[in-house]
């Protein structure tokens, strides 16, 4: 077992296992300091589809499901703990075999609105590390009060045990094993531990002699801080940054947009015969629908001539993340590492050209044609451009993911300083002595550093990773009693024929939802489908963004969505 080491035994207790934090762990265990800041949040709408199957939804049965994935997933019940001035992990099997106080919660609301009040709550709550029990991870059981064949999942994992990824398994592992009556088998503790060890022993070059390993590790840190230097400037939605914004917990908010099937069925259908995908175009669709929300308040005057003139010149940088796991070990991979319990993640930062301007750049202000208030798409970026923007995009992720020295430019060493930064500057002021309201606001081109329009993502769709019935049936290779070996199969062993006696579902997702808790100044969008619909959602730091602001810009996003690829079928 790389990197864990046994540092107790009794029989009454069992085995105490300890590593250390990779680095990238370590980013996100600051980051969870820091007041919860990135959790990840799921919330899931589950209804039985048959009243004899009652004792699905029964506290006896939902508390045998936590502690059966815990066994399953051993950093669900994991502690950090510090040990020679560096974080720990700290796995204790009598922890994962019983419920800890804390770990699961019940409730009663009165309506799917009162849970949205609720999860809402428990985002601006105290964060899980500094909770008394020390918990990464923690569920919430919500029942409505005249509908008892519904319940409300709210699920909060600290970000640093964690990645997309690995949540989407958790929560397959736990529906499936909440909706059968049997239990499948579990491996031996240290089986489990071995296959979420860090990042940096499962790199994928690890015949490579130290000396090569630490002359791959320069290189690629050298290319990437060359990268670092390069990345200049950038602009944003309007906002309010203060000095002191690093320092005061996010107000994490998140605002949603849907589209309906058809809209959504014509936008993918359109990808499809341009040769793109939607993730490729969700860069150029942000930056047009954020120009349309600058361009209307330069014209309404509350963007000075000097502030429109400095964004004008400024590039378009977006930071989203990447899944690191198939550039990793290839048996790790396999044997279910693409979906394994653990953060296996880096980020990477998209450059596009100054804002989208089109043929309004060498127009006067009265000369320019407005459409609600601001110009047109195609007045701002025409399809062929749009298309010229999107192939910008697949080129830069192609470039970065062919590069021989991956694994190596992508060590999270800046955002560890950084994130260990912003946590102890908040711990010396959670008494209240700093506000969002200490400092005067920033003016764009006063702003520190790179300034990143956004972060995001685009999931794909929902119901390929999180199917919407359990028991998953043995024919989805996804389920644990199929016999189609599936990288993303973690913790369970293949059958070697299927197991059809849970072919039957039980329960059904009505309804899912992923939250994430911003950091301060974080704008994040995100898109995924579920049911055939496209939803575009923004966490953001109302602190510094204001709502009207974001439900704006979601509005155009979404508007140039319908402008550029539903209707439009060829460049």
């Amino acid at each position: 077992m790389p990197g864990w080491s046994l540092v107790n035994s009794s029989p009454a207790e069992g085995r105490t296992f300890r590593r250390p934090l990779g680095i990238s762990e370590a980013a996100f265990q600051w980051d969870c300091v820091f007041n919860g800041t990135a959790n990840t949040i799921q919330h899931i709408q589950l209804r039985l589809l048959n009243q004899t199957d009652a004792y699905i939804f029964s506290e006896s049965n939902i508390t045998r499901t936590w502690v059966s994935a815990k066994r399953r997933y051993p950093l669900l019940g994991a502690r950090v703990e510090v040990v020679n001035e560096e974080p720990h992990f700290t796995v204790q099997e009598h922890r994962l075999g019983g419920l800890n106080p804390n770990e699961v919660v019940f409730g009663e609301v009165s309506s799917a609105e009162e849970v949205e009040r609720r999860v809402f709550q428990i985002m601006d709550g105290p964060p899980l590390s500094l909770s008394p029990d020390n918990l990464l991870a923690r569920i919430y059981i919500f029942r409505e009060t005249d509908r008892t064949d519904v319940i409300h999942m709210v699920t909060v994992i600290a970000h640093c045990i964690t990645d997309a990824a690995g949540t989407y398994s958790f929560l397959r592992c736990f529906l499936d094993t909440l909706s059968s009556r049997s239990e499948l088998p579990i491996s031996d503790l240290e089986q489990r531990l071995a296959m979420v060890v860090a990042p940096a022993d499962l790199r994928p070059e690890p015949s490579l002699s130290p000396a090569r390993q630490r002359w791959r590790h320069a290189i690629g840190r050298a290319i990437h801080q060359v990268k670092t230097a390069k990345r200049q400037g950038g602009y944003t939605l309007p906002c309010r940054l203060t000095r002191s914004t690093s320092r005061v917990p996010a107000l994490a908010r998140v605002r949603s947009l849907g589209l309906s099937r058809d809209q959504t069925t014509a936008i993918m259908t359109n990808c499809r015969l341009n040769n793109i995908t939607f993730g490729n175009a969700f860069l150029p669709l942000a930056q047009v629908a954020m120009t349309r929300v600058l361009y209307r308040r330069y014209l309404r005057g509350e963007i000075d001539e000097e502030e429109w003139q400095h964004r004008k010149k400024q590039p378009y940088i977006s930071e989203g993340p990447f899944n690191l796991r198939s550039y990793l070990d290839k048996q790790w991979f396999h044997k279910g590492g693409a979906g394994e319990f653990i953060i296996s993640s880096s980020n990477f930062f998209y450059h596009l050209p100054f804002m989208t301007l089109g043929v309004t750049a060498q127009q006067r202000r009265d000369e320019i044609i407005l459409s609600n208030g601001a110009p047109p798409f195609a007045n701002l970026l025409t399809f062929s451009r749009f298309l010229h923007r999107v192939g910008m995009v697949k080129q830069q992720i192609s470039n970065f993911l062919s590069h021989p020295l991956l694994y190596e430019m992508s060590s999270p060493l800046e955002r560890l300083e950084r994130t260990r930064t912003g946590a102890l500057e908040w711990s010396k002021n959670v008494e209240g002595r700093t506000t969002a309201d200490d400092a005067e606001v920033l003016a764009l081109a006063d702003f520190p550093g790179t300034v990143v329009a956004h972060g995001g993502s685009s999931t794909g769709d929902i119901d390929q990773i999180l199917p919407g019935e359990y028991p998953l049936r043995s024919t989805n290779p996804l389920s644990p009693r199929s016999n189609i070996p599936h990288p993303a199969k973690a913790g369970y062993a293949i059958p070697e024929i299927p197991d059809t006696t849970e072919d039957e579902p039980k329960i059904v997702v009505e309804d899912s939802r992923a939250l994430l808790h911003a950091r301060p100044a974080e704008l994040y969008l995100g898109a995924a489908t579920r049911h055939k619909q496209l939803d575009v959602h923004a966490f953001y730091d109302e602190n510094v963004f204001e709502e009207a602001v974001v439900r704006e810009w979601l509005d155009e996003v979404k508007d140039a969505a319908m402008w550029y690829l539903r209707s439009i079928t060829c460049c």
